[in-house]
């Protein structure tokens, strides 16, 4: 809450207190007061009784932006929960080693808003600029095994996900991309860094590191993911145009993908 908050809350409190103190003793004093005088007395007190009223919109208007908020961000927290859950069920059944990540996503298809999470696949097209997608797809970069230590560091940085500690999270896998910025494990963990700022309320720097995904490792097999987060965000930030080309883009570059039909999904209920 700002100090403009506190300062309308404080003057609420203190005119909805005296208000109708002033307004009693009003009624008083006005006996031994001339006429102009005892109207003129009245009409500040209308004007007191306006204003105390007024600010009492204000402060339930504020109230409801609020609960707002916080839904939105309880709704991204759970999202993100049962996808981590459902992430490690699948990854239980079929590997049970901590370096061993899912080859398909999970998505939760009650909560559309999210992507679903899935590893280093096969090579597939991309795009280009948040702002612009471009005509044609980028070309397939070349990338490093990971390094027993890099494969650990990442473990690391994904358990923290699993523990729901998101801001640990997002310092662990912010040192992962700088430590190992081209290997296969690289684009996983930018897209995660965006997953875990966007539950944490950073949609535009989630946004960044979504499209890091897209620039930097083209034809990665969270690419698709990735594109659907941009889409999705931008919505949510009110971008609908950008929100649909994505979506449109996810949906015709992957159209037999899970991604694509959650793309498909959520951009029918777009206007």
């Amino acid at each position: 809450m700002n100090a403009k908050d506190i300062k309308i809350r404080s003057l609420a409190v203190v005119l909805s207190l005296t208000a109708p103190l002033a307004l009693s003793e009003s009624s008083q004093s006005t006996v031994g007061l001339s006429p102009s005088a005892a109207a003129d007395l009245l009409f500040q007190l209308e004007t007191l009784q306006q204003e105390v009223q007024h600010l009492r919109g204000q402060l339930e208007q504020q109230g409801h932006e609020l609960k707002l908020m916080k839904q939105s961000q309880r709704d991204r927290y759970i999202d993100l929960d049962k996808r981590i859950s459902l992430l490690m069920s699948a990854s239980a059944k079929k590997d049970p080693t901590p370096v061993t990540y899912p080859s398909q996503p999970a998505p939760s298809s009650s909560v559309p808003v999210q992507s679903s999470p899935q590893t280093v696949g096969t090579p597939e097209p991309s795009t280009d600029q948040i702002a612009s997608l471009p005509a044609t797809p980028l070309a397939p970069v070349s990338l490093k095994t990971p390094s027993a230590a890099a494969k650990e560091a990442y473990t690391q940085a994904y358990n923290l996900i699993h523990q729901r500690d998101f801001a640990q999270a997002e310092q662990a896998f912010s040192q992962f991309v700088m430590t190992y910025p081209n290997n296969t494990l690289t684009g996983n963990g930018y897209y995660w860094l965006g997953e875990v700022k966007l539950v944490q309320g950073k949609s535009e720097e989630a946004l960044e590191s979504f499209n890091t995904v897209i620039q930097n490792f083209p034809g990665h097999g969270k690419e698709k993911d990735a594109l659907y987060k941009l889409g999705t965000v931008n919505d949510q930030l009110g971008r609908t145009e950008q929100a649909k080309t994505y979506l449109q883009d996810v949906i015709q570059r992957f159209p037999n993908s899970k991604t694509a039909k959650l793309a498909a999904g959520y951009l029918s209920k777009l206007k």
